[in-house]
C-alpha cells in the first residue's frame, strides 16, 4: 500500500470513529489529539525544529473542541474550574513556545493526561451501568468531565 492511499486509509477511519463516537467519546478524542500535537510540538522544540502547526493545533483543540464543549450553566463550579485549567494550558503553551521550553509542555500534557483518564472512566462507568446507547448519551461536562443529563 502506497503512502497516499493509507493516508486515505486514515482519514477514512478517523471520519468513522468520529461519526459514531458518543459525545464522552469525543471529549476523549480531543483530549487524544491534544496529546499528540502537544508531544509533537515538544519533540520539535526538543530537536529545534518548527513547532507552530502543532502548537496552532493544540491551541484550537483547547478553545474550539474542549472549551466550546463546556456547559457553564449545567455544569457550574466543575464547568468555570475546567474553563481555568484550559486558560492555565493555553497560557503555558504559549510560554513554553515563546521560552522554547520543552518542559513546561510536559506539565500541560500531565494536566491533560489526568483529565483524559477522568473521561474515559466517565465513559467505562456509564458503559457498564447502562449498556449505554451512543444516541442517547447527552452530557454535560463537571468536574471530572461530565455530568449525565437526568
Amino acid at each position: 500500500m502506497n503512502a497516499r492511499n493509507l493516508n486515505a486509509y486514515r482519514n477514512l477511519a478517523a471520519q468513522t470513529a468520529v461519526s459514531e463516537a458518543s459525545p464522552i467519546e469525543l471529549i476523549v478524542l480531543v483530549y487524544k489529539r491534544l496529546i499528540d500535537n502537544l508531544r509533537l510540538a515538544q519533540k520539535a522544540m526538543e530537536e529545534n525544529k518548527e513547532d507552530a502547526e502543532h502548537i496552532s493545533k493544540s491551541l484550537d483543540l483547547i478553545q474550539k473542541g474542549l472549551m466550546a464543549a463546556l456547559d457553564h450553566e449545567k455544569g457550574g463550579e466543575i464547568s468555570r474550574n475546567l474553563a481555568a485549567l484550559y486558560d492555565w494550558s493555553i497560557r503555558e503553551i504559549l510560554k513554553a513556545r515563546l521560552k522554547r521550553s520543552p518542559e513546561i509542555l510536559t506539565d500541560v500534557i500531565e494536566v491533560i493526561r489526568n483529565l483524559e483518564a477522568a473521561w474515559v472512566e466517565i465513559h467505562l462507568m456509564r458503559t457498564k451501568d447502562s449498556g449505554s446507547d451512543k444516541a442517547s448519551d447527552t452530557v454535560h461536562i463537571s468536574a471530572a468531565g461530565a455530568i449525565p443529563a437526568a
